[in-house]
């Protein structure tokens, strides 16, 4: 019979192209598990498509997940969610490893790079992998056993499993790096917002789509300098606020035009540069937040820009006075 599965509270249904992305099971395969093994049971909308719900997508990523760890699709098709998780844990626990010192070379890089891992699926792919440059100290199944599991451990790389990017992506990075101090976070991941991968590649954190490959892997946890120590900022520097801008843009506007005759052009950049760190500032302070922690990233933008403004208004009164140049008031 087929996995019967019952509406979503929420009502959030996901059409076929959505789950290949969330799960990284191509749609052909997936009609053909659907088909030869009834693994899950989609609702049908009124025009004939397929929607699967948030308890579909959570069978199918574990499922998936086990079958790149070495299980036929064919022995586990039947079991349910429950017994499915409890076999992604019960691989990564026989992972962990005793934590061993690693050395380092005469130039001060690390002969043998330890890793701690998050994810049972990207566990049992990278001790599959059995890459000799890789020691990995420890192994959680998951983001809710890491604080137990990774008490204590001190990691070079943290790889991190995620099936999707999330805005909560960089906080829950954040917690997992704080465990184990590592001078590498990597995130293997299969669908995510391109905002939200710019956001944390911007923090320095390597992203991977899944399944990653031996090779990636190896090119990614290169041997690094011992010194190296990735920090991901728990809270934004405080910056304070900035002066009240001392020239409106119809002022520098003013004095843009009127440095073109000189024979110094410092003024001309100057004001134009004040005209665009102006416009971010205000920009920053008017922008729409759609959180506590977005909101927080813009005022301080707002404080960065306003105090780089007011360094370069200093700055152009300095070369006003060297040139001779009347400022408006």
């Amino acid at each position: 019979m087929p996995v019967k599965q019952q509406p979503a509270a929420d009502g959030a249904v996901y059409r076929s192209g959505a789950v290949a992305r969330l799960t990284g099971i191509p749609v052909q395969t997936l009609r053909v598990w659907e088909r030869r093994y009834r693994i899950v049971g989609p609702r049908q909308s009124a025009t004939g498509q397929r929607q699967y719900s948030p308890e579909d997508v959570a069978r199918l990523t574990v499922i998936k997940q086990l079958v790149d760890s070495g299980h036929a699709i064919g022995s586990i098709a039947a079991l349910d969610l429950k017994r499915l998780r409890s076999m992604l844990d019960k691989a990564a626990h026989a992972l962990r490893a005793v934590p061993r010192p690693a050395s380092a070379t005469a130039d001060g890089t690390l002969a043998q790079v330890r890793v701690a891992i998050v994810g049972a699926a990207l566990a049992l792919r990278v001790e599959h992998f059995r890459l000799p440059a890789l020691q990995i100290v420890a192994a959680s199944p998951g983001a809710g056993d890491a604080a137990e599991t990774l008490r204590g451990v001190t990691a070079d790389v943290l790889l991190v499993e995620l099936p999707t990017l999330h805005r909560e992506s960089a906080q829950a990075i954040r917690s997992l790096a704080q465990l184990v101090g590592p001078r590498q976070i990597i995130v293997e991941y299969g669908y995510g917002p391109q905002r939200i991968e710019q956001e944390l590649r911007a923090l320095g954190v390597g992203l991977v789509h899944a399944p990653m490959t031996s090779d990636q892997l190896e090119s990614l946890c290169r041997p690094l300098p011992a010194a190296t120590r990735i920090r991901i900022p728990a809270v934004l520097p405080q910056i304070g606020p900035a002066a009240p801008r001392r020239f409106d843009n119809k002022a520098l506007a003013e004095i843009f035009l009127t440095s073109v005759v000189l024979n110094c052009e410092c003024p001309h950049h100057i004001s134009e540069l004040l005209m665009h760190l102006g416009n971010f500032e205000t920009y920053s302070a008017e922008c729409q937040n759609s959180s506590p922690a977005d909101a927080a990233l813009h005022h301080y933008l707002e404080e960065v820009a306003g105090y780089a403004r007011a360094l370069l208004e200093e700055a152009l009164v300095r070369v006003a006075e060297v040139e001779g140049i009347a400022l408006p008031a």
